[in-house]
């Protein structure tokens, strides 16, 4: 082989191993952007990046059924507002009005609606209050929700409940066990935290708490607040 044939070879196969290592390297940064990709959606899953919480298994660590009813008194009367079934859950499977499945649980989600939120995390220390539901419940259903036959906002804060004011003689309250209204400071800013007032207990085997909501609180000590407890938004 003569010389310049010899170069023209090895120019040629320095060439090909150029190649092949570009491509590698192409190769190898596809797959680290997939895999960094799908690690950063997995910790940062939340229903589309607007929920409060990551998306959790129905893990019940912490496992607490707070009751929520609401009431509005329209112009045509007293309405009670039903909270809809799947809040908090992205792509339920609902069969006879039962929320079941998905592609992404809330801590704080809805398997009716029957009013009964559940509230099953694998950590006792978070807070999980009446505001981050109502974010999770408008996340949900972005659209609104029906008010005496009336598509309204989903909005709770001090002086606000579905575009319901207070002032000119309406008033709006925040209700524990059917009593004295909470402090000024929960109904402003919906700080009421939900797993101090659980409702259902192992003996509750009929509505609200059946079929979903049956079992005792889960706590590692036990659970010290008791059951039985009510939850109500009055607007009047």
């Amino acid at each position: 082989m003569t010389q310049a044939r010899k170069k023209k070879v090895l120019e040629e196969v320095r060439k090909q191993r150029q190649r092949r290592t570009i491509i590698s390297l192409v190769v190898v940064a596809i797959l680290i952007g997939t895999i960094g990709y799908g690690v950063y959606a997995l910790t940062q899953s939340k229903g589309g990046g607007n929920f409060p919480f990551p998306c959790l298994a129905e893990v019940t660590t912490l496992h607490v059924h707070p009751w929520v009813q609401i009431f509005i008194n329209t112009a045509t009367g007293n309405v009670s507002v039903p909270i809809p079934t799947a809040v908090g859950i992205l792509g339920p499977q609902i069969t006879n009005g039962l929320a079941s499945g998905g592609s992404c649980f809330e801590p704080m989600h809805t398997h009716d609606s029957s009013g009964i939120i559940h509230i099953e995390a694998a950590s006792v220390s978070n807070q999980y209050t009446l505001g981050a539901f109502f974010t999770i419940w408008q996340v949900t259903y972005p659209n609104g929700v029906s008010v005496n036959g009336v598509t309204s906002p989903i909005i709770f804060n001090r002086t606000d409940i579905f575009g319901f004011k207070t002032g000119q003689g309406h008033t709006l309250s925040l209700l524990i066990d059917r009593g004295q209204p909470t402090s000024q400071n929960s109904t402003e800013d919906g700080s009421l935290d939900l797993t101090h007032y659980d409702y259902c207990s192992t003996q509750s085997t009929g509505a609200p708490c059946s079929p979903t909501a049956a079992g005792n609180p889960q706590y590692p000590n036990g659970y010290p607040y008791g059951t039985g407890h009510t939850i109500e938004i009055v607007y009047s």
